[in-house]
């Protein structure tokens, strides 16, 4: 077993509320998603996409990809902590940073109340999602060994004007800018559901902080993270692994109701804060 620091009591504990987190209502709330995502007549979710241009990358693909991704990483995570499979730290910590992304940029768009809001950022993360697919497919579409992966040009040339049209005013914003949006929501989100008060607001805040730095420094395979304080003594380790998967987790949660909020029929253009749940 990894070394988590779970000599400690309280470290045990959290570690135990985060997998009740992901196996709870992470699970069922993915299902309800599931079952869900196919009715959602004269929902939010329905409006952002009709009021949006089409194209081939489109509002409710990039939130269902996004909750998909969050969930199946936190499952994979459990069932590996809870059956004990042999493995390494950083396979749970780049599953733990796919789920913090994933998690945040549902949330970036549909956690807020303000309907143009909403719109602003939806536009955002799909020109976004285009630009990154034009400019991989543009680079494929030259592909002369691997010919059959070879992208269609015509596909690269719709991808560029769906985000010219998703995006007019130039390139969309880079991915550190949005990022901030989505540190920024991820503390809502957090706070929405009690942990600024039980952890502190201040805390809170600089806990955000710590999992988009140092989860992206551990997944792009940087040494730096070693260097940080570790409560399990093991420096590749570094903060405290089950406070971070019970973060995520509960962003994940957020994340969930969030989408269902937002899919309830009728809730086009609300100004109505997600539900309880």
């Amino acid at each position: 077993m990894i070394g988590l620091g779970l000599d400690d009591p309280e470290v045990a504990e959290m570690l135990n509320r985060a997998l009740q987190v992901i196996d709870g209502p992470v699970e069922d709330y993915w299902n309800e998603f599931l079952e869900a995502r196919n009715d959602s007549e004269a929902s939010e979710l329905a409006w952002l996409h009709e009021a949006m241009p089409h194209g081939p990358v489109d509002i409710t693909g990039v939130v269902a990809v996004g909750l998909e991704t969050a969930y199946s990483c936190l499952n994979q995570i459990s069932y590996i902590i809870q059956n004990q499979v042999p493995t390494s730290p950083v396979v749970l910590q780049t599953l733990l940073r796919a789920a913090l992304v994933g998690s945040a940029r549902t949330l970036f768009v549909l956690l807020p109340t303000d309907p143009d809001e909403r719109a602003e950022r939806a536009h955002k993360v799909v020109a976004r999602d285009t630009e990154s697919g034009r400019q991989g497919l543009e680079q494929f579409a030259n592909f002369e060994g691997m010919q059959a992966f070879a992208a269609p040009q015509d596909l690269v040339e719709t991808l560029g004007k769906h985000r010219r049209e998703l995006w007019p005013k130039g390139n969309p914003p880079g991915d550190g800018r949005i990022v901030e949006g989505m540190s920024a929501v991820m503390f809502e989100a957090l706070e929405l559901a009690g942990m600024g008060e039980e952890l502190g607001h201040d805390i809170l805040k600089d806990h955000v902080t710590w999992l988009w730095n140092t989860y992206s420094g551990i997944a792009h395979g940087y040494f730096w993270p070693r260097l940080l304080l570790t409560i399990s003594g093991d420096r590749r380790v570094p903060g405290d692994f089950p406070l971070d998967l019970h973060q995520v987790a509960t962003a994940t949660h957020m994340a969930l109701l969030s989408a269902l909020s937002r899919m309830e029929p009728g809730s086009a253009l609300t100004t109505d804060p997600i539900r309880g749940g």
